[in-house]
């Protein structure tokens, strides 16, 4: 299951913006807001595209958005030195 950044950071125990903070303090991500290039292709986070119609100016809008696939939460957590508490299926559903 893939998952935005505030997503994870619920699930992380963490506040979304407090939880992007420690992502730029560690690198992975840029000032912008944007996944760090050294962290693309790695199989823990992407970058999503999407669109959006913009009717001031007649057009679409394109912008980014950082997703966090599953093996991504776990080495998110060793990163941050967050543990993880173990999911069961009772609890899930």
């Amino acid at each position: 299951m893939n998952r935005t950044l505030d997503a994870t950071a619920a699930l992380l125990g963490l506040k979304p913006r407090a939880f992007r903070t420690r992502l730029r303090e560690l690198g992975i991500l840029t000032q912008n807001g944007e996944l760090a290039t050294k962290h693309r292709d790695q199989g823990y986070l992407y970058v999503d595209t999407r669109s959006r119609w913009n009717a001031n100016i007649n057009t679409f809008s394109y912008y980014a958005v950082v997703m966090v696939k599953e093996p991504g939460v776990k080495w998110l957590s060793t990163q941050l030195g967050i543990a993880l508490k173990p999911v069961t299926k009772d609890a899930a559903a």
